[in-house]
């Protein structure tokens, strides 16, 4: 009995995927992504690639580990880890194209520093 059903389901599946007459290449007839190629000189981008750099001595952090979370303003986190406070960083990140902006907060081991938090046009 579920042999028959799935046999007839995908059937009427098959069924329904193909149209008759063929459309123009130059002008929209329909929305099936199969009859609407595009041009092989198209480029689809949503994302691009963004320098981020910090240079943790910009700050006075007595810490001996300094920590870095790089995210968007939506909350997704870009980076988080240990960074060296003599070095300054260059990180590559991959930013939605709508994203000019990253946040970064910058915090140390040492009890008696405050995290620092800015945000940073890239």
């Amino acid at each position: 009995m579920k042999t028959r059903l799935l046999f007839s389901l995908c059937f009427i599946l098959a069924g329904c995927g193909s149209e008759s007459s063929p459309s123009a290449p130059s002008t929209l007839q329909s929305t099936r992504l199969s009859d609407n190629n595009a041009p092989p000189n198209a480029r689809f981008e949503q994302y691009r690639i963004s320098a981020f750099e910090l240079d943790p001595r910009e700050f006075a952090l007595t810490g001996e580990r300094l920590f870095l979370k790089v995210y968007l303003s939506s909350g997704s986190v870009l980076y988080l880890g240990q960074i060296d406070k003599q070095k300054s960083i260059l990180l590559p990140l991959s930013l939605p194209n709508n994203e000019k902006m990253v946040k970064f907060d910058l915090f140390s081991d040492f009890e008696g520093d405050r995290s620092i938090s800015r945000e940073r046009q890239l």
